[in-house]
């Protein structure tokens, strides 16, 4: 995008033309899960089901917040706990069966993971950052392909906060990280100008890189930006984890001085929100517990 409010005007336009169009998802997404309750379909209908209602809850957030100005965080809440307990049961699939990889894509799951500790749900956060990495090194992601630089940028900052050294031998990482090497060189700073300095080359990228058009090279070759999906690009998710990463360590706070971060769905400090108990999600990993003994969850 050219600028903040071409971004918010794609962005309110594609989300009420996805909720306007898919409105059948929600209903139909519950009535997959049920079906499995009900011994009618495969456990396969649980992993698509809570992918498909994080990504509705999801998109009501971003509509809710971009057309009443107010931040709903119940929308949120349950789009990252749907988000995750569906990465948790392919997870658990994959312990009983060899050849299961299935998975959300790794772009889009520490996204979840950054949500969570937003939220204030540190335990599971971190709990689920770790099983995203033993996802990485398996099966499911085998590495992951390098293309999207930010979701290795946000995997870095987690890993830094939490002490955590990457096997780079098994990862498919980045030759060239652009803008984000220097934050990540500076990331624990207290050099208030530089950080400033930091947030605002992250923000122009960020602004920059979102784009929903594939375009190819003069090899033929796909490019896409680096956000290329409008779930996420006025919603600044890899630098609110990492400001949110810095409150938490006691550095200095950042004082929002862009358009981006100035707008009210980028508050980068803690929301303390109870973990939502959705009877849906805990029926299915009753059932599955059931179904698959001697096999426990990730998380």
């Amino acid at each position: 995008m050219q600028n903040i409010n071409e971004s918010i005007d794609y962005t309110l336009e594609k989300k009420e033309y996805q909720i306007a169009s898919l409105e059948s998802n929600y209903s139909k997404s519950k009535e997959e899960i049920n079906d499995f309750l009900d011994k009618k379909k495969s456990a396969v209908s649980v992993t698509i089901g809570f992918e498909d209602l994080s990504i509705w809850y999801h998109w009501n957030f971003i509509n809710y917040s971009l057309k009443r100005n107010i931040i709903n965080y119940e929308f949120l809440s349950h789009a990252t706990l749907y988000g995750i307990d569906s990465n948790n049961v392919r997870f658990f699939l994959g312990k009983k069966v060899e050849t299961y990889k299935q998975s959300i894509q790794f772009d889009k799951a520490i996204k979840h993971m950054a949500q969570a500790l937003l939220l204030g749900w540190d335990t599971l956060a971190i709990k689920y950052g770790k099983m995203l990495i033993i996802m990485l090194y398996g099966k499911q992601y085998k590495g992951w392909h390098s293309v999207y630089k930010h979701t290795w940028f946000m995997l870095e900052i987690f890993c830094k906060w939490q002490n955590i050294q990457l096997d780079y031998s098994k990862l498919y990482y980045p030759e060239d990280m652009d803008i984000y090497q220097e934050v990540l060189d500076n990331w624990d700073t207290r050099d208030e100008r530089l950080l400033a300095k930091l947030v605002n080359n992250i923000s122009d990228f960020h602004i920059a890189q979102s784009d929903e058009y594939v375009t190819t090279d003069e090899y033929g070759n796909e490019q896409s930006a680096d956000f290329s999906s409008s779930d996420y690009f006025i919603y600044a998710i890899e630098i609110l984890l990492w400001l949110n990463n810095r409150c938490r360590m006691g550095l200095p706070d950042y004082i929002a001085g862009n358009e981006l971060m100035q707008l009210p769905i980028n508050n980068w400090h803690t929301q303390k929100m109870e973990v939502p108990y959705i009877i849906l999600i805990e029926k299915a990993k009753a059932k599955l517990l059931d179904d698959y003994p001697g096999i426990e969850f990730e998380i």
